[in-house]
């Protein structure tokens, strides 16, 4: 306040500098040039310090009047809105929960400019709704109070009342879970592979309707604030946590813990050196073979999920090659394409190779059609009364590939998923070779299609 009142004076001082002691310097200046040298006795008077400072105080006395009097329009009445104001409510916070307040109200002040001027330079400007006398819960008309330091001045506060509803405050256990947020701030070679949280349940506290939204509350494991996302495990205790309804929209209640909150994370790079698998697209022309392929490497280092990892450690990475038209070697290099839940890979190009020559002359390989995709509750047998369903096979390719190829590189087999109940079935006969070298044969079954029969399981 001191200080205020300081800055006030200080402003005055040079309003009067200003205003009044250079302007009454110049007038003596002036009115000393009219007169001739005979009356250098006046002059000599106007001159005078003492008198100049006895005329100021004067001039600053009646300027004091008219304004302490409201003569001046420093005095007219004026208006000052302040918007946005925050609105403190004061009621028993332990038994009830309040609906209905304004987070911020608009306040005029109407006064005498001084007196606004004062009130402006104030930084508070305080609002309140009091409910201390409120003792049940309920709906209340209550007026927003606004706290006036100057009595000359006249306020008002939009809204000036509001109606409020008071409940009681409840309390109920909620496990407590845990989200990761900012994951994507990870380098892809890492990942958080598990958190432990030293409390499994929190008490939340609110209003009936409010704890009925609850659909879970989750420690906000923030990866921005870890200290490291090297691998390894680290505390985190700078933890929030965050009550949501089952769409997935905050609830705001109170959550309270016995103790801190403190989650171990633990951060692990997981990786595996996967297979690449040369899959020829297309047949090859007419009278032409693949005798052999291969890469600038043969295995790339990949990171993500463990699950994805050991799927991927077992069938490989599939790398096709059209080579219909392919009558000559041939050398590319071409994308390897990046498995769906894979982070990263070591390097997505890799140089193939081809070699092309002449086709041998087919081999009849005889196959055992495994049936897949039986439906619950039947069994199957062959319609022609067979016990093992077979077709034969004419393999076409290189001759150093097709005379050394094996029957259980390739399985025949038909999918038994569109069958609808007991009966005879006529299914397609589909050919897959399941090694690196059977799929650089092609397949020609002398039938396409069989007839198998379900039946009910005794």
């Amino acid at each position: 306040m001191l200080k205020k009142i300081s800055n006030l004076l200080k402003k005055f001082g040079k309003f009067l500098d200003k205003h009044i002691v250079m302007p009454m310097t110049k007038i003596v200046y002036k009115i000393s040039n009219r007169f001739d040298k005979s009356s250098h006795k006046l002059e000599n008077i106007l001159s005078k310090q003492t008198t100049l400072l006895f005329l100021s105080g004067v001039i600053a006395f009646i300027i004091f009047v008219a304004v302490d009097q409201k003569i001046l329009i420093l005095t007219t009445s004026s208006a000052e809105v302040f918007k946005d104001q925050e609105v403190v409510v004061e009621y028993d916070e332990e038994r009830f929960v309040i609906t209905g307040v304004p987070e911020t109200v608009d306040i005029t002040l109407i006064g005498n400019k001084s007196d606004l001027y004062i009130a402006k330079q104030s930084a508070e400007h305080n609002v309140k709704i009091d409910l201390n006398d409120i003792k049940e819960p309920g709906t209340y008309q209550v007026d927003i109070e606004y706290e006036n330091g100057l009595p000359s001045i006249d306020y008002s506060v939009n809204p000036s009342e509001v109606t409020i509803v008071v409940y009681l405050k409840e309390a109920r256990n909620q496990t407590l879970d845990y989200k990761i947020v900012n994951a994507n701030h990870l380098q892809n070679e890492v990942e958080i592979s598990n958190v432990e949280l030293n409390i499994d349940s929190v008490t939340i506290r609110g209003a009936d309707f409010q704890l009925d939204r609850v659909a879970s509350v989750d420690a906000i494991i923030d990866v921005d604030k870890l200290t490291s996302v090297e691998p390894g495990t680290q505390q985190l205790e700078d933890i929030s946590l965050v009550a949501y309804d089952k769409d997935g929209n905050v609830v705001d209640i109170e959550i309270n813990t016995e103790a801190k909150v403190i989650a171990n994370v633990e951060i692990t790079s997981s990786s595996r050196e996967v297979k690449l698998n040369f899959v020829p697209k297309n047949d090859v022309p007419f009278g032409k073979a693949i005798s052999s392929y291969s890469f600038s490497q043969n295995t790339v280092t990949v990171y993500g999920p463990n699950d994805v990892l050991d799927e991927l450690e077992e069938k490989g990475i599939d790398i096709e090659v059209d080579v219909s038209k392919l009558t000559d070697n041939y050398s590319a290099t071409v994308e390897i394409p990046s498995p769906s839940g894979i982070k990263k890979m070591s390097n997505n190009k890799v140089d193939v190779s081809v070699t092309i020559t002449n086709s041998a002359e087919p081999v009849a390989l005889t196959l055992k059609i495994d049936a897949l995709n039986i439906p619950s509750g039947f069994e199957l047998k062959a319609a022609e009364g067979r016990d093992n369903a077979e077709v034969i096979v004419l393999a076409t390719g290189a001759e150093n590939i097709v005379n050394n190829l094996n029957t259980s590189e390739i399985q025949a087999y038909v999918d038994l998923s569109t069958c609808n109940g007991a009966g005879v079935c006529n299914l397609q006969i589909q050919i897959k070779p399941l090694t690196a070298n059977a799929r650089l044969v092609t397949y020609a079954p002398r039938k396409t299609t069989v007839e198998l029969e379900l039946i009910k399981k005794n």
